[in-house]
C-alpha cells in the first residue's frame, strides 16, 4: 500500500468500479484517474482504505482503493 495518503498524482484503474448507490458502472479498467493532492482516506470498507479522485474522462469524483489503481509508467 501507499501508506497513510495516496500521493498526488495520475493513475490507471485496474479494475471497474461501480458507482454504489446506482449499481452502474462509473469507471471501466484501464481509465485514468488523477488525485490534485495528497489524499487522506475518506473511509474504510472492510478495513481497506478509500480514496477521492477524479475520473479524468468524465471529471467526476469516484471512490477507489489502493487495490483498484496502480501507477501511471
Amino acid at each position: 500500500g501507499f501508506g497513510e495518503v495516496l500521493p498526488k498524482g495520475e493513475y490507471v484503474l485496474i479494475n471497474d468500479i461501480l458507482n454504489k448507490e446506482e449499481e452502474e458502472l462509473t469507471a471501466k479498467k484501464g481509465d485514468k484517474v488523477i488525485a490534485y493532492d495528497d489524499e487522506p482516506p475518506i473511509d474504510t470498507v472492510l478495513g481497506v482504505e478509500i480514496f477521492p479522485v477524479i475520473h479524468i474522462k468524465t471529471q467526476e469524483k469516484i471512490y477507489v482503493s489502493v487495490e483498484d489503481i496502480k501507477n501511471v509508467k
